[in-house]
This record gives C-alpha cells, structure tokens and sequence, in this order.
C-alpha cells in the first residue's frame, strides 16, 4: 500500500510560478482528503476556546502546557512562534490537539536573553522561525527521535544561529529574540509579501532561491493556509532577504536584476516535480505525536522533512532541501561566541 504522505505528494497540482529577485514560489492546490475539520492555532487563541501557558510557576524551557477547551482540533505547526510569558518559543513539531483536550507540547527558546514575564501566558505571533532554521531544527528533532523519542531540538544551536541572523541583519534586540529580527526587516519583507498572492483554492507553496529548490508546505484545508499563509511566506523571505543582503556586498543593482530574470528562467514545472519525487523517495520513520495521529520524519541525502497523520489524511507536511547552495558557513571568531555563551550560561542557571 502507498505511503499516505505520497498520495499527498503526487496529488499536488501546481500553480504558475510567481517571481520576486531571486525567489521563485510555485503554488500549491489539491483535492485529497482535507481531513479533521481543525482550525489554526491564532483562530483559536481569538476566539478564546485555547490557551498556552508555562508549565508551572517555575516554567520549563522545552516545555509549555496547551489547553484546547473547544469543539474542534487545534493545529499548531512546526516552527510557529508563541510570544509573552518567561521568553518567546516556537514548536518544535507540529502538533494537532483534540477538541476538550491537554497536552504538553515540546518548544524551542527563540529569546535567549528573558525569562521573566508578567504572566505565564503565550499569546499569539505573526511570525514563524525562518526557513533555513526550521530546517536545521527538523533535522535535529530527527536524530533526537530516534536516539531518545523526544521532540527535542539543540538549543544551544538554534540560539547561535539566532545571533548570526541577527548579525547578518545588522538586528538590535536586547533580549536576542527572533522576533525583533522580523521587526527590523519589515519594509523588505512587505515587498515580497505584495509580489507573492494566494491563487483560489490554494494549500501550499514550493519555494525556490537562486534557482534552487528551498522547501516545499502543505496544509490540508484552503482557510488554514489563507490564516497561515504569511507566516510561511515570510519564514522563507526572510531567507531571501538574508541571501540578498550578503550578495550586496560588491554586487550592483544591474546585476541584481540580471539575478532576477536569471533566476526564473532556471526554475521549470520540472525541476519542481523532480524536487516532489525526490520528496516521495525519502525513507520514512513514525512516531506517536504529542497530540493527535503518527508524527512522520522523512531523511535522505538532499532533504529532510515532517508531516503529521492523522486518521489518513495529512493535515501538514514540511519538506526542505539540505543541499541546495543556500548555507551561510560563517566561522566565528571565539571572542565573539565566548561571551555569548557566558550570558546564556548566567540566564539559564542563576536566575
């Protein structure tokens, strides 16, 4: 019997390809099974039916307590930010909680410099960890799974590349937090949002930069996509935007329109089927989710990638190239990490 993520795979249709310099974004339909009659996570902290708190007074970094108190599944995706109580964090899984439902849910810290608050609650944010990170942490919940059955993430990783995006960004924030990031490139980010429009019935997107496939998202339901829609698109921006800010750097504007033009001209339908096949051929390892259904983790040589299951249909699925010419190998010098490291050693054991 198929996979039940490869009859998702393959029955994917895509839109014609918009552009926007150097990034290439096919849109994604598709009749398959919408599956539970869900809602999203900001739908539901609106309308009051779902909360998200810290474990307990004391708190957990890896942990929060999510409360679904209505008549239908919450879906809560992989990399989406919850912002307030000790410090602002983001799923490390993506997550479907039942209707009259508690769960703890397993989070990654994306403000190193905070854990104090005026309530233990999380409320809702318009942003989602970016695409190059997301990836990493996917890859990094992977290996976690199998070694040890936990949804965990390195933190200590995920707050390094937090500083370097920052950096790259030239982003002041004085408690590190990814947030701040988005702030700070908001004007860029609302150029791209313009360019990139939902098409009707839309469900997902396959991103490309310079030519390269990037990664590929699903949703199952037409209006959880159109609530989510920005969130992902800017979480691949913000790449772009990183991309292009380092490519300024001894490049004119005339190239970069060169860049452009060149960059639509090298993405075909085909190369966007091919990068699906590759998708469909990736080994596959199940796991109970923390919520609803079987969370399944897909790995090759070239892409990593997640999708949840529930009752047969996939109500989610993330898949990102590893290889794809986009990695910003920085070697830092240790007097710039040391005391980073210190900071982050005082704020987790002293406070």
């Amino acid at each position: 019997m198929e996979r039940t993520v490869n009859l998702y795979l393959r029955g994917m249709e895509l839109g014609n390809h918009q552009i926007h310099e150097d990034m290439v974004l096919f849109p994604i339909t598709s009749r398959l099974d919408q599956g539970p009659d869900y809602i999203t996570l900001s739908e539901a902290l609106e309308q009051g039916i779902f909360e998200v708190t810290e474990v307990g007074p004391g708190g957990s970094v890896p942990e929060l307590k999510a409360v679904n108190r209505g008549e239908k599944p919450v879906l809560l995706l992989d990399g989406e930010e919850l912002r307030g109580a000790k410090q602002n964090r983001v799923l490390n899984t993506t997550i479907m909680v039942g209707p009259k439902t508690s769960v703890v849910i397993p989070v990654s810290c994306v403000e190193a410099h905070r854990w104090h608050g005026p309530s233990l609650h999380m409320n809702n944010s318009e942003h989602m960890m970016n695409s190059h990170l997301r990836r990493e942490k996917i890859h990094q919940v992977h290996f976690n799974l199998e070694k040890q059955r936990a949804f965990r993430a390195d933190q200590g990783k995920i707050w390094q590349d937090i500083d370097l995006m920052a950096e790259v960004f030239d982003a002041e924030s004085p408690t590190a937090a990814m947030s701040d990031i988005y702030e700070s490139k908001k004007r860029d980010l609302d150029d791209y949002l313009r360019a990139f429009g939902l098409i009707p019935e839309q469900k997902g997107l396959l991103v490309f930069l310079k030519g390269q496939p990037v990664g590929l998202e699903f949703i199952s339901r037409e209006a959880a996509l159109t609530r989510l829609y920005q969130k992902l698109l800017k979480s691949y921006v913000l790449e772009a935007i990183a991309l292009k800010h380092e490519k300024r750097s001894g490049q004119n504007r005339q190239q970069e329109k060169k860049g452009k033009s060149e960059a639509g001209n090298r993405v075909t339908v085909e190369k966007a089927r091919a990068f699906i096949e590759k998708a469909a051929q990736c080994q596959e390892k199940r796991f109970q989710s923390v919520g609803l259904g079987i969370s399944c983790r897909y790995l090759s040589d070239s892409i990593v990638g997640a999708a949840l299951e529930v009752d047969g249909s996939i109500p989610h699925l993330v898949f990102f190239s590893i290889d794809n010419g986009q990695d910003r190998k920085r070697a830092s010098r240790p007097e710039e990490n040391f005391p980073r490291l210190r900071l982050r050693k005082r704020y987790l054991f002293e406070e």
